[in-house]
C-alpha cells in the first residue's frame, strides 16, 4: 500500500507512525511515498525558518516533502491513496481525483456535527458529549464527503482543546489502520453525511477568545445572566453566560488562543489572560475560580497573586 499523507501540525504524527509501522513492516522503503506540509515560516526576532513537525518526521525518514499537492501530479508520485489530517489548505479536484483509492480525510468530530477548523474546541464550548472522529472520503466540498468510518470519544470533565485533540488523533491513527485493508479491497459501504444536521465551526481568532468583562465577573459571584452570549467562530451558536459555561470556554481555548477579558487598572483598560479556573460547586448555587492569569506584558500568576499586586483591579 502507497500512500501520499497532507499534514503539519505535531498532534498529526501518531497518524503517520501508525501507517509507517503497520504497513511498512515488509517493506524497504517507507508506505509513505510523500507528504504535502505547509511552507516551513520565519519564526522569532531572527526570523528563522522553522519546518512543520509532519516536514521534520518526512527528512528523518526519507520521504520526499512538497509544499504544493499539485507536485504530486507533476512529480508522479506513487500512490494508492492519500490521506489528510489537519494539513491546512484546500487540495486542488485533479489531486483529489489522482489517487486510485481517494483520499482520506481524519476529522476530529462525529460528522456532519462541527464541519470545518475548529470541531474540538467547539465540542468543549457547547458540551457536546460524546464527541469523536470521522474518517471520510475527501469530495470537492470542505468535510463533506461519504463517511467511511466513525468513532465515539468522552469529553472529560477536565479536558482542554490540546488533551482532547491529541487522544482524538492518537484514536484515529488507530482505526485507520485497522480499517484500510477493509476499505480498499471494498468491503465498507460508505454512507453520505445529513447535510440538514451540519453544524460549522470556523478557524478561531484571538478576537474570538474574548469574554465580556462584566459577563465574567457576574459568573464570580454565581450569578447566571438571561442574557445570550453569541461564540462567533461557531455558526448560529449562542451560551447563557454562567459559571458552567465559562469554565467550559476557558479549557476549549487553551493553549491557544487562550481566553481573554479586559480589566480596568487605574483608569486603564488592560487585557488579561485567564490560563486556568475551575468551578465551586459547594454551594447551592456554583460559581467559577480563577486559578491562574496574564496580565498582558506580564508573567503568569496565580489570581490571589494578581489580586494582592492590583487591589483596584475591576472587571467592567
Amino acid at each position: 500500500m502507497k500512500i501520499v499523507f497532507f499534514g503539519t501540525p505535531e498532534y498529526v504524527l501518531p497518524v503517520l507512525e501508525s501507517i509507517h509501522k503497520v504497513f511498512g513492516v515488509n517493506l524497504s522503503k517507507s508506505p509513505i511515498t510523500a507528504v504535502v506540509t505547509q511552507k516551513p515560516k520565519p519564526v522569532g526576532r531572527k526570523q528563522m525558518l522553522m519546518y512543520s513537525p509532519v516536514d521534520n518526521w518526512a527528512h528523518k525518514h526519507k520521504v520526499p516533502i512538497y509544499f504544493d499537492p499539485r507536485d504530486i501530479i507533476s512529480e508522479k508520485i506513487e500512490a494508492d491513496l492519500g490521506v489528510l489530517a489537519s494539513y491546512g489548505n484546500i487540495i486542488p479536484k485533479e489531486v483529489i481525483k489522482y489517487f486510485p483509492y481517494g483520499i482520506l480525510v481524519i476529522h476530529p468530530s462525529l460528522l456532519p456535527q462541527f464541519r470545518f477548523s475548529s470541531p474540538v474546541p467547539a465540542a468543549i464550548i457547547t458540551d457536546t458529549n460524546p464527541t469523536g472522529i470521522s474518517i471520510i472520503k475527501m469530495d470537492e466540498k470542505l468535510d463533506h464527503g461519504q463517511i467511511v468510518t466513525q468513532s465515539k470519544e468522552e469529553i472529560l470533565p477536565d479536558d482542554t482543546y490540546a488533551s482532547l485533540r491529541d487522544r482524538l488523533f492518537a484514536k484515529s491513527s488507530k482505526v485507520l489502520v485497522s480499517m484500510l485493508p477493509a476499505y480498499i479491497k471494498g468491503k465498507i459501504n460508505l454512507k453520505p453525511q445529513d447535510d440538514s444536521k451540519a453544524t460549522f465551526a470556523r478557524m478561531i481568532g484571538k478576537e474570538d477568545a474574548y469574554i465580556p468583562p462584566e459577563y465574567l465577573n457576574a459568573c464570580l459571584q454565581g450569578k447566571t445572566l438571561k442574557k445570550k452570549w453569541k461564540i462567533p467562530f461557531i455558526k448560529n451558536y449562542s451560551l447563557v453566560p454562567s459559571a458552567y459555561s465559562f469554565e467550559r470556554f476557558v479549557r476549549a481555548m487553551q493553549p491557544w488562543p487562550g481566553a481573554w477579558t479586559t480589566i480596568r487598572i487605574k483608569n486603564q483598560e488592560l487585557r488579561i489572560k485567564i490560563l486556568k479556573a475551575h468551578l465551586d460547586t459547594k454551594d447551592k448555587t456554583p460559581y467559577l475560580v480563577l486559578d491562574s492569569v496574564q496580565l498582558e506584558g506580564k508573567n503568569p500568576v496565580t489570581w490571589k497573586q494578581f489580586e494582592e499586586g492590583y487591589p483596584t483591579a475591576t472587571l467592567e
